[in-house]
């Protein structure tokens, strides 16, 4: 009865987690956030501009574009600003659901930290002191730093697709087409493709894998190499650089905070909980029709939303055949993130496992009073972070005697708006289908984490996109005045 009712409470305490992020400071699922920016509602159905997403592409572009003198509306379908981030508290300690690490190279976001004055804190678990992996099926354990060097080496072999670590095939990390005719034969490799090419040995391998699931949150067959390429280069081609820019620090106030204060700035007209349902351009600019039947005019329209979601809003008439094929496919990023509370107290410590496992990497998050709260991640439909004994069962393959207190998170991939986590490209995407997807078409400019050149898959590159289309349109308009 006691197990009964603790298995009870558990599954109480994920669905607080989601439930009790909504609207705990003024702006409804900015959890943990201290501003509070009034939401001006619509007054006028005609704009010089309407923003459809408030992630923070939405937000950058709106921000910009309304500094900039122009009547502004942005419309966002869920009850929350802040896309794919969600910051959200567990136990009374803040944690975030979606997007979470940045880092001072990170060009967009670190200006937008330095503007707000945010600061920065760092995941414990991502300098682990100490390790479990699963090789061979069997589990082991040691100190991180021998096993961190055999990945190391074996990333950098993974990666040297051209003498020079990769520096030559992509030199310009912010311009990922600069050499795009010698990247396209890397292309059109998945990252599966690339790990069978290599013969590694079963050790080396099994450690790899995890590494490389864990950045497509998908299986690796379904996944581009290129991209692995991308990352590669912006995180200056050194394994510990790279995973200090992928997971290690984070805004110390919140994602929620950072996109408070951006919305306040913005000083423009915004409706929440109302999705898009179409886009129709005319010669003199786009009608847009929300679900609820309501319409508005705009002289010019960034389409700020996930690639995984692009297609469900009907165009008229239709983008083009490349715009088309990139929304139809999407991107690979749907696996499941959550948060494990655990009675043990196991220091900083990271586990992973190849894939299928349930589990790819999970690592300390916070190390608390009655135990350690660890951050989770694993590949599609293999894991349900709602059935806490399912999480136990899983946990315990790296962790044998783990008891699981409690189980949060946020179910990203059946969210119908944005349907994926962060965005990682298919084999022949980045080279065949970036430049388009980026084209505006019409007055429509295209914005979002999921196309930018840089940070892509980053709250740093949906900065970078953003402001790009605050850019375009300005300059589209004043053609136009």
């Amino acid at each position: 009865m006691e197990e009964m009712e603790a298995k009870a409470q558990g599954r109480r305490r994920f669905l607080g987690g989601l439930a009790g992020s909504v609207g705990l400071a003024g702006v409804p699922g900015l959890a943990a956030a201290a501003s509070e920016p009034v939401i001006r509602k619509p007054g006028r159905d005609a704009y010089d501009v309407i923003v459809i997403g408030a992630g923070f592409a939405g937000l950058a572009a709106s921000r910009d574009l309304a500094k900039s003198g122009l009547s502004l509306l942005l419309l966002e379908a869920r009850n929350r600003i802040g896309g794919r981030t969600f910051t959200s508290a567990y136990q009374g300690k803040k944690i975030e659901l979606g997007g979470t690490w940045i880092h001072w190279s990170q060009p967009y976001v670190w200006n937008e930290i330095t503007r707000y004055g945010l600061g920065i804190e760092e995941s414990p678990g991502a300098a682990a002191e100490t390790v479990s992996w699963i090789s061979g099926g069997k589990l082991h354990n040691g100190k991180a730093g021998p096993v961190w060097e055999k990945i190391a080496k074996a990333m950098e072999r993974f990666c040297n697709v051209d003498g020079q670590g990769g520096r030559e095939v992509l030199p310009l990390a912010h311009d990922p087409l600069f050499r795009k005719e010698a990247l396209a034969r890397w292309d059109a490799l998945s990252l599966q493709d690339r790990l069978d090419a290599l013969h590694l040995n079963r050790e080396t391998r099994d450690l790899l894998s995890p590494q490389l699931s864990i950045n497509c949150h998908n299986e690796l067959a379904q996944a581009g190499f290129a991209d692995m390429l991308r990352w590669w280069s912006l995180g200056d081609f050194d394994m510990n650089r790279m995973f200090d820019k992928l997971g290690r620090y984070k805004i110390r106030e919140g994602m929620g905070e950072l996109a408070a204060r951006m919305l306040a700035d913005c000083g423009c007209d915004v409706a929440l909980s109302e999705p898009v349902a179409a886009v129709t351009r005319h010669e003199d600019g786009s009608v847009v029709t929300t679900a609820k039947g309501a319409t508005y005019r705009a002289r010019a329209v960034v389409m700020a939303v996930p690639l995984n979601v692009l297609k469900n809003i009907r165009m008229t008439p239709e983008p083009s055949a490349g715009k088309q094929k990139m929304a139809a496919d999407g991107h690979t990023g749907r696996g499941t993130k959550c948060y494990i509370h655990i009675k043990q107290k196991v220091g900083n410590w990271m586990g992973m496992a190849p894939h299928p496992s349930p589990i790819t990497l999970t690592w300390t998050e916070q190390q608390r009073d009655d135990g350690t709260l660890l951050v989770c991640f694993g590949p599609p439909g293999l894991l349900d972070i709602t059935d806490e004994e399912a999480v136990q069962t899983a946990l315990r393959t790296l962790l044998p005697k783990a008891e699981v207190l409690g189980v949060t998170g946020y179910q990203w991939d059946v969210d119908p708006y944005s349907r994926g986590t962060w965005c990682w490209y298919r084999p022949g995407q980045l080279t065949g289908g970036l430049q388009e997807l980026r084209r505006a078409e019409q007055g429509v400019f295209m914005a979002g984490s999921d196309q930018a050149e840089g940070w892509r898959g980053f709250v740093d590159g949906a900065l970078e996109s953003g402001i790009t289309a605050a850019r375009d349109v300005r300059a589209y308009l004043k053609g136009r005045a």
